[in-house]
């Protein structure tokens, strides 16, 4: 595709012009064969046609081009956004770091805004004229103190901040963009801190953004590229809309030059990371099966090829700093005959050598591809993503309008005769009770596996079925995509029923990290999931773990549990606190839980909005083509953007409970008590001989001097009755699968809350439908009994003025819906 972006926008202007010239030439050959009533109608369509096209004009010349950032721990985003601007403006740290929200806006003049954010502990302001090391070093504290303090401040929000910036991008980039375009990069903040609810507002503007997400090549272990996988699907998820507008970027491919093998490792693993990446998408975001299958992945080393853009800074200082950096990290990317001609000392590099040295560096980092890929995925996509809803804005002011008001006048005025009238008015009775039961059979097919699902969820909460609910719920759907015309949707309805996997493996994998916690008495709380939750949050919850591990629930109490019996106050404190602090364990859990399912849930209820839209832009398609089909010349539209208004999502939550029942019970205690042989022989003689008892005791007696003389004494044994606290206390296990069952029980409200929105959306629809169409037909009772009023048509009129405007009106729907369909 070619590069001259603002030949697309131009095209598309120069379309619109067309057709207020197409209307003008329409209105102004209607208008002398119309009585001067129509005029004023005629005049209101031509103004409202004019701001709509300057509108439009307005959205394609000043359009904003945003491309969002985000990545897997330590793939080099940062970098990434600053090998963009051309300059190291934006802080690159290390593992979970961030500096929040950073926006990057095009100005050929820099300054730097940090926003008051709640709870902000750093500087606020704005600062202009600012220098490259004066961003950064601000960027950096502010940075710095939220990373220092997070964990102390519970309303400490993540800071945003703007910089206005010449940067490289549209400086370089070869891309002819519309003149007044506006262009922006959005450094997005990381996983850890997506709860965050200024981010959240952020990364909602990104759902129109192309974006650039980096992987971390440079990462062996198989459990971490497993996370860093997880993560490709989070950050895909969070942005929201197909992936087909989103960029992979493979960073730190340079990893794989030392290899002896060089480049068979490399493009083996680039083969790998692709699947891999494709699968895991898959896997989780079915209904983009197609677009994911055309996934555009690129290599990159980000860090080479910004050293390479600063060795050819003519700052000295600053081209000396990257020539070090890169003499230090990125020897294996220079030529050895370079490397062989180069001063031992990075100072003594002349500019020859630098140049040699950049070339290398830009040649050997992927950088020029990168760039190539970049330019291809803008120009490809940026005009999907402005033009669509700028024509649909554009027909809802005035296109729409238009079209219909030609036809259904032209065909009015055909049909205002004595001779055609009567019959014109029974046809509108056809057609209205025609399109009602059409509508009303079409509404029905749809409303109908709804209606089952929730019949069967109201059988199940009855116990009057045993059926799976969210099982149903798929097959019921699956059933749906049999049915005209819903068989065109594929797996877009997925995620309607799909939530229950992701719902299940957040949960599943945060209570594994519990359980794996207690049971080895080492507590690690680091998996993805904990990283949607407030930190504070998982802290206390590492606590509560860390205090059971004491009391002694781990090892094999945790993974076998323990019947225990209580018998002293010290063991009945003891279980009372385990009790206690089991109980404490859930209260945290929930609180953890809820912070992981809210963004889990937020992510889903996402998906199920947009799977509800393509149903019902699928099914307003099919009404619109039947309905024409029907009333053929009355120009029936069903606007998308009036119409599908998908409201009130229905919630998601879970509510977990743990501890174990402390039952009353008894115990006999042994009594041990010393008496003298002669009790011990009034006790014991009873039916034996004194011999015998004598004989059977004598090994009990002990002697006890006391005074001058010996005192004999025996050991009696007693027993008493004492109380004791009884209690089976559970295994990890058993708590786990306690809470899965609890996680399921949830399911069943969930499924009967989607149920009963999707048929309160449905109605919706069928009601906003019936208006629309109802109001177009009035229309056109309107106009037929304008023209049976005031026109007075003739064999001639009728054949030569009015059959050909009729064909003319049709060609101007045509040449309307041309503009959407380029």
């Amino acid at each position: 595709m070619s590069n001259k972006l603002y030949k697309v926008f131009e095209d598309v202007e120069q379309n619109a012009q067309l057709l207020s010239k197409y209307w003008h030439n329409f209105s102004t050959e209607i208008s002398e064969h119309l009585p001067d009533t129509y005029h004023a109608e005629l005049q209101e369509l031509s103004d409202k046609l004019k701001r709509a096209i300057d509108n439009l004009v307005d959205e394609l010349r000043n359009p904003t081009l945003t491309l969002a950032t985000t990545g897997t721990t330590s793939s080099g985003k940062s970098t990434l956004v600053n090998l963009l601007c051309g300059a190291e403006i934006v802080p690159v740290a290390v593992s979970e770091m961030s500096a929040g929200a950073v926006t990057i806006e095009y100005s050929e003049t820099k300054s730097l805004i940090i926003h008051e954010t709640p709870g902000a502990l750093w500087e606020c302001g704005e600062w202009t004229g600012i220098s490259d090391e004066r961003i950064y070093q601000r960027l950096y504290d502010v940075m710095i103190s939220y990373i220092d303090n997070r964990e102390k401040q519970a309303n400490l929000a993540c800071p945003q901040s703007t910089i206005s910036y010449p940067f490289r991008l549209i400086k370089e980039s070869k891309l002819e963009l519309p003149r007044g375009v506006k262009v922006r990069i959005m450094d997005l903040p990381g996983l850890a801190y997506v709860g965050d609810e200024g981010n959240a507002n952020v990364i909602k503007q990104c759902r129109e953004a192309l974006c650039l997400v980096t992987y971390n090549s440079a990462e062996t272990d198989k459990e971490k590229v497993r996370s860093l996988l997880q993560e490709v699907v989070e950050q895909v998820k969070d942005l929201g809309g197909s992936p087909a507008r989103m960029l992979f970027i493979l960073n730190r491919i340079d990893v794989f030059r030392a290899d002896r093998n060089w480049p068979e490792t490399e493009n083996r693993f680039v083969e790998n990371a692709i699947r891999s990446i494709k699968y895991e998408l898959s896997e989780h975001l079915k209904e983009y099966t197609e677009d994911i299958e055309k996934l555009q992945v690129i290599k990159l080393s980000t860090w080479a090829a910004l050293l390479a853009l600063q060795i050819k800074q003519h700052d000295e200082i600053y081209s000396l700093e990257a020539c070090k950096k890169a003499d230090k990290h990125f020897n294996g990317l220079i030529d050895e005959n370079i490397l062989e001609d180069l001063p031992r000392k990075t100072e003594k590099w002349s500019r020859h050598d630098r140049n040699r040295v950049t070339d290398a560096l830009w040649q050997k980092s992927y950088a020029e591809e990168f760039q190539q890929c970049l330019r291809d995925h803008i120009s490809q996509h940026f005009p999907r993503l402005v033009t669509p809803q700028a024509i649909e804005r554009f027909n809802v002011a005035a296109g729409n309008a238009i079209t219909e008001w030609a036809l259904q006048t032209a065909t009015a005025i055909l049909n205002s005769s004595e001779e055609h009238y009567q019959e014109e008015c029974e046809k509108i009775l056809w057609i209205r009770s025609t399109l009602g039961s059409f509508l009303q059979i079409s509404n029905k097919n749809l409303r109908e596996p709804f209606e089952k699902i929730d019949k069967k969820i109201k059988q199940v909460l009855a116990n009057e079925s045993a059926d799976d609910p969210v099982f149903y719920l798929e097959n019921t759907l699956s059933e749906l995509k049999n049915i005209d015309p819903y068989n065109e949707l594929g797996d877009k309805l997925y995620p309607l029923y799909g939530w229950r996997r992701e719902l299940g493996q957040g949960i599943n994998q945060v209570l594994e990290s519990i359980a794996k916690s207690l049971e080895t008495g080492k507590v690690e709380l680091n998996g993805l999931n904990f990283k949607k939750a407030n930190i504070l949050n998982v802290n206390l919850l590492e606590k509560k773990l860390h205090k059971l591990v004491s009391l002694g629930y781990t090892a094999s109490v945790a993974k076998e549990g323990k019947n225990f019996e209580a018998k002293t106050n010290e063991e009945k404190n003891r279980l009372k606190q385990i009790n206690e602090e089991l109980n404490e364990l859930a209260i945290h859990l929930n609180i953890v839980m809820e912070d992981v399912l809210k963004q889990i849930s937020k992510q889903e209820l996402n998906r199920m909005y947009q799977a509800v839209l393509e149903l019902f832009n699928c099914h307003l398609l099919y009404l619109e083509k039947e309905a024409n089909n029907i009333a053929p010349n009355i120009a029936i539209i069903f606007p998308e953007s009036q119409l599908v208004k998908v409201e009130r999502q229905p919630a998601i939550n879970f509510n977990f409970k743990a501890g174990f029942a402390i039952t009353q019970g008894t115990w006999q205690q042994e009594k041990e008590t010393i008496i003298t042989v002669e009790e011990a022989y009034q006790r014991n003689t009873k039916g034996k001989s004194g011999w015998d008892w004598l004989a059977g005791t004598v090994k009990g007696f002990v002697g006890d001097f006391i005074g001058k003389g010996v005192i004999l004494q025996d050991k009696y044994i007693d027993y008493v009755e004492r109380s004791s606290d009884n209690a089976e206390i559970p295994s990890v296990r058993n708590l786990l699968e306690g809470w899965i069952d609890q996680a399921q029980e949830e399911e069943i409200e969930i499924v009967n809350q989607i149920a009963y929105w999707l048929l309160e959306q449905i109605d919706c629809l069928k009601k906003n439908v019936d208006k629309i169409q109802n109001d177009i037909i009035d229309r056109y009772q309107g106009r037929l009994e304008k023209a049976k009023q005031e026109i007075t048509l003739d064999y001639e009129n009728h054949r030569k003025v009015w059959r050909p405007m009729q064909q003319k009106a049709q060609n101007l729907i045509k040449d309307f819906n041309n503009l959407e369909k380029f």
